[in-house]
């Protein structure tokens, strides 16, 4: 029901009421550099907005800021962070002013899903993404302001801290913003003659603009993208005046903020020590220059210095250049892969040359050239995971997610008829077998719960993955005779010893070592006590 307020006038004939409608639904979004607020119009008999804005309860006296009739959003800058702020909505005309609508928001450092653009994005991801993975977190670049708590807009890497370059400017904060315009629906990023104002590399001319998830001076991360996931952007890429040192990029480099993530285990370099083992990504590019060049960055000599590749390949058969193209990387416990517009281009699933990182890695989108100019328009990025209920940390516990049993492999099929839970579980035929790789914390106390089915032993273990060469060392095993009705076993192990927080590679594996046919079913992982 709408909510009126009247206006008493007199007139030659008595009083009459005018009607002031009220803005209603009244929604806001807080961040560290930006309050949004938006608003439902009621009526067309306003004349305009009044909107009011304090860190305190306390309504001021006059509005902050006036907008039109046809306003129906209006952004608040020049906050402070971590600050709860009361807001006013009003609509007037030239005789009266509706109730305020009032609400209150904080402006919180973290991101936030935005659920209703996940469930219904404005283009639709590709085919690539795994059935069954979730989007996790996303800009969609709808907003008319960068969301500061997805972005950093400063440029730093690995190869510049190794060079030196602008090290000092990097400390003071002192480094060239990134060039960019927001169109409401996505992002242009860009350099040219005048943008940005400062050049990064002196010696050359190049200039970069480019956002990023971690900022090397600060030593924030905005992005925990530690379990991996399928991270996928649609770009369109062009260039013009013909720039020198042209390049246009997404990708992902370890973090700072030394070079203990570039440098290789057993390497120290001024006074920094290596923790990365040889054969390990320090730096992974989905795309570079204007073309489909992807490049698995990792050879690093004893004295740090860059060597060679890990690997490298290019697609054939795209035009990239003022084309709209969605570019995919799927980076799992054990496994690298590599999608354009929703095509398998390459997959690096060696199980003992592991390329994957146990860590979270800085996500970069930037274009960067010298002269002329270069464009690098972003319609969206989107990360997704499997997703984790409760206490659970293994994805597609109880075989619901998909048809194909992802991230399960092996030689075990879905099961219909018999199963525990929901509509599937898993079917094991005498000596088949289902293994998964998961990332775990690292040096931590896990209990491996699961639900077995029929009368033949199932052989479970546990096994420590040693990063990039595989090997497994068991942690845990064990094998129960199964029952004609299921029954729970548990089985306690203990995840490996890696660097700091870095995650843990795990594999979980089972075998049908009977005669009869086994069904297991809501099969979890979860830390010992929880």
């Amino acid at each position: 029901m709408k909510r009126l307020f009247y206006l008493l006038l007199l007139t030659s004939s008595g009083l009459w009421a005018q009607e002031i409608p009220a803005p209603t639904a009244l929604m806001t979004k807080g961040t560290r550099s930006w309050i949004k607020l938006s608003w439902k119009d009621n009526a067309d008999n306003e004349t305009g907005y009044h909107v009011y804005w304090s860190a305190t309860k306390q309504k001021p006296g006059t509005p902050s800021v006036t907008l039109p009739a046809n306003a129906s959003h209006f952004y608040i800058q020049q906050v402070k962070e971590k600050t709860l702020y009361h807001v006013w909505v009003e609509a007037f005309n030239n005789r009266e002013k509706s109730k305020a609508l009032q609400g209150s928001v904080i402006t919180t450092t973290q991101w936030s899903l935005d659920t209703a653009a996940a469930r219904h994005p404005d283009i639709p991801c590709s085919s690539a993404v795994p059935e069954g993975m979730t989007i996790f977190w996303q800009d969609e670049f709808n907003d008319e302001l960068l969301d500061r708590n997805k972005w950093h807009t400063t440029y730093y890497s690995n190869i510049d801290f190794l060079r030196k370059d602008n090290l000092q400017e990097m400390r003071a904060g002192l480094l060239p913003e990134a060039a960019y315009q927001l169109t409401g629906h996505s992002i242009n990023i860009f350099t040219n003659d005048s943008l940005p104002a400062k050049v990064f590399y002196p010696s050359n001319g190049r200039k970069i603009s480019s956002i990023q998830t971690y900022d090397w001076r600060t030593n924030e991360n905005l992005l925990d993208n530690s379990r991996g996931g399928y991270f996928e952007v649609r770009v369109k890429r062009s260039a013009s005046g013909q720039p020198k040192g042209l390049n246009t990029a997404y990708w992902f480099d370890s973090p700072g903020p030394d070079l203990k993530y570039y440098l290789q285990e057993g390497t120290t370099l001024e006074g920094t020590s290596g923790v990365r083992p040889k054969g390990q990504v320090f730096e992974i590019d989905v795309f570079e220059n204007l073309d489909a060049q992807f490049v698995l960055h990792g050879h690093v000599d004893k004295k740090g210095q860059f060597v060679h590749n890990l690997a490298t390949h290019i697609a054939e058969g795209f035009e990239h250049k003022d084309n709209w193209v969605v570019h995919g990387i799927l980076w799992t416990p054990n496994s690298i892969k590599h999608y354009i517009n929703g095509k398998l281009i390459k997959a690096y699933t060696d199980k003992h040359q592991i390329y994957s990182p146990n860590h979270f890695m800085n996500v970069f989108l930037g274009s960067y050239g010298a002269g002329g100019s270069v464009n690098m328009e972003v319609d969206y990025i989107r990360g997704y995971q499997w997703p984790l209920e409760g206490n659970n940390e293994l994805p597609n516990p109880g075989f619901e997610a998909n048809t194909s049993l992802l991230p399960w492999e092996g030689t075990g099929t879905l099961a219909t008829d018999k199963k525990r839970n929901g509509l599937h579980g898993l079917s094991l035929q005498p000596g088949q077998e289902m293994e998964q790789y998961v990332y775990l914390n690292n040096n931590t106390d896990y209990q491996l719960s699961y639900w077995q089915n029929g009368n033949s032993p199932l052989y479970a273990a546990v096994e420590n993955v040693k990063l990039v060469t595989g090997e497994l060392q068991q942690a845990a095993a064990q094998t129960h005779a199964g029952k004609a009705h299921f029954s729970q076993q548990q089985l306690r192990f203990k995840t490996g010893k890696e660097y700091g927080n870095n995650m843990k590679t795990v594999r979980i594996y089972f075998k049908n070592t009977g005669k009869e046919a086994i069904v297991l079913d809501d099969v979890t992982i979860s830390k010992a006590g929880k």
